[in-house]
């Protein structure tokens, strides 16, 4: 099932990011004296002052702002690659090469693959022909910046965070983007043969590119729904639908209701709050909970949020089912193809008032009434990256309400699913956006879903 965002009637103007300020520190240099102070907020990140040291035999590599103890490097949107390249026996060097280079890989069994260069930007460090006779040093820094964006079709696109997504059941579909910076170092061979032959050496350093972004409005906290939906509508997002029945079903209508936090932009970390509510005439609730006892209402990670009374099978399906959805679809030469996979499941529980023993009980009096419930999502530890669009690749999330009935092949109600086009981004929304000592750190402000 393909799951796409709903469409508006019209776009918002094109954005051009300006151009990253100048590198700062709040450390006072000489002569300079504090006359004020604004506390960092929590919410900042403060920047990382570590080194990231690689050594490839005669040349080490020694890449500044980064975290301590980290494997590899990690850069920002528009960040400041900076470090320095420390080399041994420099007399001997002939020229050196920085590159900065990306690519975006994907593969559909239906139509094969591509491979899209994303950055492709070379700087020369040292050279021997602009040298004017002096050797090289055993020195040199270097600073560049990384693009933020990549052509696709002859438009800007926002370059995609390092990505890997493979999929190997039938059809099968793979997805990597991948950074790295690329050193060349040619030396001559043989003092006796100059710069005929020179020995080239490729230092390859493979990089994580997270580009920080945050909500542009916070998940607001409540006591509980009910009082939060009536002093601020605005904060939550309702999406309704009808639970289908079968052909010719005498049964009256079931509403299903979702609720969700307004923004549908949530941080990775963030907990996402939800409201389920099913309202329908108590006939038709005891269609859909017969025999259930309201018992089977759990997820994955909260199967005793109602006590039972029975036995449970272990392969028993949830009757109601919340969780965080991940689509990923890749289009190629007009083939499209894309697959789910569930990055979370949510946390639910029921809330007063409880109507079990009205939708079981045997009388013919049939009443509006309606079954509540409460839950929460929160993405794991590996979730690392969010969604993003990269010219044919696309990395959408969604919400997903599920509702199966008890008795699928008996009873006149179909199974549903409801979902609601989310975001995530990399941080959570912060009232200050704290200086971060670099641009490149900084999270912008993701725009509405």
């Amino acid at each position: 099932m393909e799951f796409n965002y709903p469409s508006t009637s019209s776009e918002l103007p094109g954005y051009y990011p300006s151009s990253p300020s100048p590198s700062y520190t709040c450390e006072l240099a000489c002569g300079e004296r504090l006359l004020e102070h604004t506390p960092r907020s929590q919410a900042s990140r403060p920047p990382p002052t570590s080194l990231f040291i690689k050594k490839a035999g005669r040349t080490s590599i020694v890449l500044n702002e980064q975290e301590d103890g980290a494997t590899i490097p990690t850069y920002g949107r528009r960040a400041l690659i900076s470090g320095n390249l420390f080399l041994e026996q420099s007399e001997s060097i002939l020229d050196i090469v920085l590159k900065v280079e990306a690519k975006l890989d994907y593969t559909i069994s239906d139509a094969g693959g591509q491979s899209n260069k994303l950055v492709a930007d070379s700087y020369t460090l040292w050279s021997h022909s602009t040298s004017q006779g002096t050797s090289c040093p055993s020195q040199i820094p270097f600073s560049v910046f990384l693009p933020a964006t990549f052509k696709h079709n002859g438009n800007a696109v926002p370059l995609p965070p390092s990505y890997n997504a493979t999929y190997f059941s039938v059809p099968s579909l793979f997805v990597r983007s991948a950074y790295q910076l690329h050193i060349i170092v040619s030396r001559v061979r043989h003092q006796k043969v100059g710069g005929i032959w020179p020995k080239t050496k490729h230092i390859l350093i493979p990089f994580t590119y997270s580009p920080k972004t945050r909500p542009h409005r916070p998940i607001v906290p409540s006591p509980g729904f009910f009082s939060s939906v009536k002093t601020s509508p605005e904060e939550w997002f309702q999406a309704v639908t009808l639970l289908k029945t079968r052909p010719n079903a005498n049964i009256d209508p079931i509403n299903v209701h979702l609720f969700v936090p307004g923004g549908r932009i949530y941080g990775l970390t963030d907990t996402i709050p939800f409201h389920i509510q099913v309202a329908g005439i108590t006939c038709s609730l005891r269609k859909l909970f017969s025999d259930s006892l309201l018992d089977r209402v759990m997820s994955v990670d909260s199967h005793n949020t109602v006590v039972t009374t029975t036995s449970r099978k272990a392969n028993t399906k949830p009757l109601v089912r919340v969780c965080i959805l991940r689509q990923v679809s890749v289009n190629i030469k007009g083939d499209n193809s894309w697959k789910n996979n569930v990055l979370t499941e949510g946390t639910i529980w029921p809330i007063p008032p409880d109507l079990g023993a009205c939708c079981l009980s045997t009388s013919s009096n049939c009443e509006e009434g309606h079954i509540d419930w409460e839950g929460e999502l929160r993405c794991g530890s590996d979730v690392a990256v969010g969604g993003f669009m990269a010219g044919n690749v696309q990395v959408k999330d969604f919400i997903a309400l599920t509702i199966s009935p008890p008795t699928p092949f008996t009873t006149p109600l179909l199974e549903l699913q409801l979902t609601i086009p989310i975001r995530l981004v990399t941080d959570s929304f912060s009232e200050v956006a704290g200086l971060e000592g670099h641009t490149s750190q900084a999270p912008i402000a993701a725009a509405a879903v």
